[in-house]
């Protein structure tokens, strides 16, 4: 992937060097904020020895696949990358002026630890205040943090309302990044609503960068899990299995706590999968062959091959009336929730209207994979059954 010089790239740079203490860089979906911020992070760690700049996510796996690939691409594209300079294990590169730039997780970090010259929140939305407190606290310099608006946070309450003088605020959208595929471009703007259509909760949030709202939705009340909770997740008691080919195959596990709340996280959202496939997928992804997988009821072959490969499953009530009990079971539970694929679709799963506007008790279908799938679960651990 090229050093792409988009928009977004061409509207951060000044932010990134004013003396503001914060850049909050908000924005939709593919607006290309992560990559542009790694490159003038890239450029600032070049000029300035003997520094330490923390990129912080919610875990490693997450930065893997989002800042730490973006950075060592940057890296290789632009012929600089020397591999004796990453240390694999601590997530550091060390630059030649001996300058660190280091990749922490909150699920595992000290946020009382070492101080830092710089600092990047990737997804903010994912930490909770008390944490970025801990580490801005220990930040001599900048401080820059993004994120999807999903729902107000503490960027909003805590530094924008608090402290606007102190930061440099900005909206990035996915016309902003030139260099997005055609096709998510395409994708994105599928969601564009109509002349005289009001913009579902999913263009805003994603296409607009504007903070939604969830009047209109089915489910409303659900947030992101926290790291702790994600530590500790509670009693696995379902999987959800919803079956697709050109769509996606998707697949949930559901936890019950102590405290009252239900966790959804998802742990498959893919297209293109065989029949054949299934036993595998669930063995690489340490499925437990003792909690029950309620699937998708119309696939009776697939869920014969997956009992057979020795997992416990069984078909989906599908009768007259169990699409609306089951969104109902799944409203009177509080969510806490963990995936992309998952939130997208919580934001814009919403009741089906007709041209005048009249509400539909029948949801909108298309975008509704991993919530059918968590449904199926919730829907069969509220109805009477044997233990298994």
């Amino acid at each position: 992937m090229p050093n792409y010089v988009t928009t977004a790239l061409k509207k951060l740079k000044p932010l990134f060097i004013s003396k503001k203490r914060f850049l909050i860089a908000q924005g939709g979906m593919r607006a290309g904020k992560t990559y542009p911020i790694m490159m003038l992070i890239i450029s600032w760690c070049q000029t300035n020895a003997n520094k330490v700049w923390s990129v912080a996510g919610i875990s490693y796996p997450h930065l893997a696949k989002g800042a730490i690939r973006d950075f060592q691409a940057i890296m290789k594209n632009a012929g600089i990358w020397e591999p004796e300079r990453w240390n694999g294990s601590s997530k550091q590169y060390t630059f030649s002026n001996e300058t660190i730039l280091e990749f922490i997780s909150v699920d595992t970090m000290d946020a009382h630890g070492p101080a830092r010259d710089g600092l990047f929140v990737n997804e903010a939305n994912d930490m909770s205040w008390e944490t970025f407190d801990q580490l801005a606290s220990r930040t001599g310099d900048k401080i820059v943090i993004d994120y999807n608006p999903t729902a107000e946070f503490w960027a909003h309450t805590e530094l924008l309302a608090k402290k606007p003088e102190r930061c440099d605020f900005i909206i990035l959208t996915y016309k902003d990044n030139e260099a997005l595929n055609k096709n998510i471009r395409e994708y994105i703007e599928d969601h564009k609503p109509k002349d005289g259509e009001k913009p579902s909760n999913w263009w805003l949030v994603y296409g607009l960068g504007q903070i939604g709202s969830l009047e209109d939705n089915i489910y409303h009340g659900w947030r992101k899990a926290t790291a702790q909770e994600l530590q500790e997740p509670g009693k696995l008691v379902r999987y959800g299995l919803d079956f697709g080919y050109n769509d996606p195959t998707a697949l949930v596990a559901i936890y019950e706590r102590q405290d009252g709340l239900t966790m959804v996280r998802e742990l498959l959202y893919e297209s293109e999968m065989n029949s054949d496939q299934y036993p595998a997928t669930l063995q690489a992804l340490k499925i437990d062959p003792s909690v029950l997988i309620v699937a998708d009821s119309a696939r009776p072959e697939i869920i014969s091959a997956i009992a057979q490969a020795g997992y416990l499953i069984m078909g989906a009530d599908k009768n007259a009336g169990s699409v609306l009990r089951g969104i109902d079971r799944v409203q009177q539970r509080q969510v806490i929730y963990e995936g992309k694929n998952l939130e997208r679709e919580y934001f814009s799963y919403a009741w089906r209207k007709t041209r005048t506007g009249k509400v539909l008790e029948v949801p909108e279908d298309g975008n509704d994979h991993l919530l059918d799938a968590t449904r199926y679960a919730v829907d069969n651990l509220e109805q009477p059954h044997f233990d298994f």
